[in-house]
C-alpha cells in the first residue's frame, strides 16, 4: 500500500442518474425485512447478499478498482456493506462514532454519497495523527471492553491538525483507512445523511500491521536488555 495513505474524496466516482437508482434501492431496503439490521439506523449485506443486488455490485466492482489504483493494493478482499441512514435523534456529541477515534479492525472503507452532503447532514469528519503515535500498537493493546471505555478515541492533541470535514455530492466516494483518525459529523435539526459504506481488508494490509507491531517490540524488548 502507498505509504501514508490517509484518506482521499473522489468526485463523481457515480453519474447523477445512477444515483437517483441506488438511492430508490437504498430506501426500498429500509422498509424490507430481507437483510441483518445492525441498528435502527444501519443495514449490513454480505458478499452472498450482492448476488441480488445488481447496482450494488456494480458499484462494488467499480470501487474495487480504484481502491486498488489508490493504495497499489492488488489483494482487496471485499467484507461487507453498510447502508446508513442517520437522523439528528441518533445523535450523539459524547459517545463514539461522533468522537475521533480509530477503529479496533484495520480495513480499508469507501463510502459513497447517496446525495448532496452539507456540513448540515453531518459528513464524516477525517484527519491525520502525528507519526510519533503508532496506532497499530494502540490497537493490538485494546482489551474486550474497549468500547465501554473508550480506549479507541483520539485526544486532540495527539493530531497533527485538525479534522477535515468531507463535504461532497451525490456520487462522490471518500477512500479511507481506518487507521484514519475519524469522527461522524453532528447531524443538524431538519436533515439526514444516506451513505453507502463499503468495508475491505487485505493480508499485505495485516501482514505490514503484525509486521511493524513485531518489529517495534523486538526494538523495544532489545533495549530493555541494554
Amino acid at each position: 500500500m502507498k505509504n501514508k495513505f490517509y484518506f482521499t474524496k473522489e468526485n463523481k466516482v457515480f453519474k447523477e442518474d445512477f444515483i437517483s437508482k441506488v438511492l430508490k434501492r437504498f430506501d426500498e431496503i429500509y422498509l424490507e425485512d430481507n437483510y441483518k439490521s445492525l441498528s435502527p439506523n444501519v443495514k449490513e449485506l454480505s458478499v452472498n447478499d450482492l448476488l441480488s443486488e445488481p447496482l450494488l455490485l456494480s458499484m462494488l466492482n467499480i470501487i474495487k478498482d480504484r481502491f486498488k489504483l489508490i493504495t497499489e493494493k492488488s489483494d482487496l478482499n471485499f467484507l461487507k456493506i453498510w447502508l446508513v441512514f442517520s437522523t439528528p435523534n441518533l445523535t450523539k456529541k459524547d459517545i463514539l462514532p461522533y468522537k475521533t477515534h480509530f477503529d479496533k479492525q484495520r480495513r480499508l472503507k469507501a463510502m459513497v454519497y447517496l446525495h448532496d452532503i452539507d456540513l448540515e447532514h453531518g459528513p464524516i469528519q477525517l484527519g491525520k495523527i502525528k507519526n510519533s503515535i503508532d496506532l497499530d500498537q494502540k490497537r493490538k493493546e485494546l482489551p474486550d471492553d474497549y468500547q465501554k471505555k473508550g480506549l479507541n478515541s483520539i485526544d486532540d492533541l495527539l493530531l497533527d491538525s485538525d479534522l477535515t470535514p468531507m463535504t461532497g455530492k451525490a456520487g462522490d466516494v471518500i477512500f479511507f483507512d481506518t487507521n484514519t483518525p475519524h469522527k461522524a459529523g453532528i447531524i443538524k435539526d431538519g436533515f439526514n445523511r444516506k451513505i453507502l459504506r463499503f468495508d475491505f481488508d487485505g493480508e499485505t494490509l495485516i501482514q505490514k500491521t503484525n509486521i511493524l507491531s513485531k518489529l517495534k517490540n523486538e526494538i523495544r524488548n532489545f533495549f530493555e536488555k541494554i
